[in-house]
Order: C-alpha cells, then structure tokens, then sequence
C-alpha cells in the first residue's frame, strides 16, 4: 500500500487542471485512469489576450508528443474557444482516452493546428517519472536555508556522488514513515559516496524540530519557504523522492511512500555507486 499527502502548499502561478494533469488524488485510483490526459499544466486565465498559456507541457504526454511546448498557448479544442482554463478542461474531459482531438495552438504569432491522441491518466509519480527521468537535475537550489548539515548550492556541487533528494514537511505522516529508510542508506552508503538531501517548505525552526522527531540524519536538511526549489523540481505530492545519479542525471522518482518499493531503490543506489565517477 502507498501512503502519501498532497502538497497543500502554493501552486498560485499555475493551474493544474484534473482533466489534463495527474496529481489528483480525489477520485478513486481505477476512476483515475479512466480520465483522458492531455498532459500540460496552464497558466492562469488572463496571463496573454487571447487563448491559454501553457506553463508546462509534460515530457512523453500526448500533448508533448504532439508537439506542444512550453510557452504555447491554446486557442482551441476541437470547437470550443479557450478563454478559460476551465474551456479546456470541459472539452478535454468529454472525450475518452484514446480519442483524437484537433488542438489549435498560437506559436510566434502563427496558429498551429494540431492532432493531439489522448491517453488514460497515469498516477501522480509515473506522470513525474515521464516528465523527469533521463533529464539532468535542477543545477541549482534557490532560496534555501541550511537546518543541519553542508547544505550544497545544487546538484553541480555534488558530481561524483549519487544523490537522493527528500521533498518532505513536519505534518506529512508517510514523511515520517520513509524517513527512517533514508536515513539507514545515509549510514550504510554515505562513505560510498551517497548524499541524502532533505528540503522542506517548513521554516527553519520548524523543520529543525521536525527532522529531530523523524529522526532524520541525512547528509544535509534545508528549508524552502519559497517553495522555489519545489517547483524547479515539479514536485506537487509529499513525499517525492528523487535519485540523481554521479552525473545529476534523474534516475527515478517516487511519489507517496511504498515500503514494496525500498528493495527496488536500494539496489538502483547500489547500481548507481557501482557506476565509474563522470
């Protein structure tokens, strides 16, 4: 079983629209599924004169495969006007995955149609895996503030060692429940050449005590209240937990806490040390 919250924290920048976007943990897994997945994330209503801004569309979703891009913004769905967030989300939701739905998009000031192949909507830390896996980290972490330990300015600092980065907070009970976990590979692998990094929106104070209480002894724990890094990191579900290999390159992500799934992290880390230094 997967234990896991959501981020209550702020997403004001953008809207993450339950028709076009995982992450929506208020319907029944099996339902979930059956929901058609465009696969970006919109600006908010307003942001450009005429259409809907994407803010991101998602690595491998069939928006992205379509050819949708960042900074693209929709004019039209099949025949509905996109004014609205909410015009979108109506028209995509009233199809069925595996249906085919012509999308005009405003690029450089020219319209570009477009045939877009919706699919089911995967769970929360496959849609983050689609979209991360295989990239290069955030090479840099802004607006942090160290609680314990060396706090490194960003992935550029660590090269050469694998890294696991914690998203967590002092009210996320399956924070508390992985920690311990993560905490025992810190022990067993750090000399190896591991680094656990654990960041929370929690203050300093706050996460101070908190990383006490979890008994948390990672390589460095830091707060970030600007959510900054959060976001740089797509994290939207607590906990999310990343492996980045010597190269900052992102090996896996995991979303919620599955003790089925320690033995299969474990022995990636174990992989990932065994690799030769880049």
């Amino acid at each position: 079983m997967k234990f896991g919250l959501r981020l209550a924290s702020t997403t004001a920048f953008v809207a993450v629209l339950s028709a076009l976007v995982a992450f929506n943990g208020e319907a029944a897994e099996g339902q979930a599924r059956l929901r058609p997945w465009l696969g970006v994330e919109l600006d908010k209503a307003g942001t450009v004169p005429r259409g809907v801004r994407v803010h991101h569309a998602v690595r491998s979703s069939p928006a992205w495969s379509a050819g949708v891009r960042d900074g693209d913004v929709i004019v039209r769905v099949e025949d509905a006007v996109a004014v609205r967030p909410d015009d979108i989300i109506r028209e995509v939701a009233s199809h069925t995955p595996g249906a085919a739905v012509r999308v005009v998009l405003l690029r450089s000031g020219a319209e570009v149609p477009l045939t877009i192949t919706l699919q089911a909507i995967p769970e929360g830390d496959e849609m983050l895996r689609l979209d991360k896996v295989g990239l290069q980290a955030p090479s840099s972490w802004k607006g942090l503030s160290a609680v314990s330990g060396p706090l490194p300015g960003g992935i550029a600092e660590l090269r050469g060692r694998v890294v696991i980065v914690d998203f967590w907070a002092t009210w996320c009970m399956a924070c508390r429940m992985s920690a311990p976990k993560l905490t025992s590979w810190q022990a067993k692998f750090g000399a190896q050449g591991l680094s656990v990094i654990g960041i929370t929106d929690d203050s300093v104070d706050q996460a101070s005590v908190g990383m006490q209480d979890f008994g948390m002894r990672y390589a460095a724990v830091a707060s970030d209240e600007s959510y900054a890094t959060q976001r740089a990191f797509g994290v939207r579900a607590l906990p999310t937990v990343f492996v980045i290999d010597k190269r900052g390159v992102i090996r896996d992500v995991s979303v919620g806490f599955d003790p089925r799934k320690e033995a299969q992290t474990e022995a990636l880390v174990r992989r990932l040390l065994a690799e030769p230094a880049p």
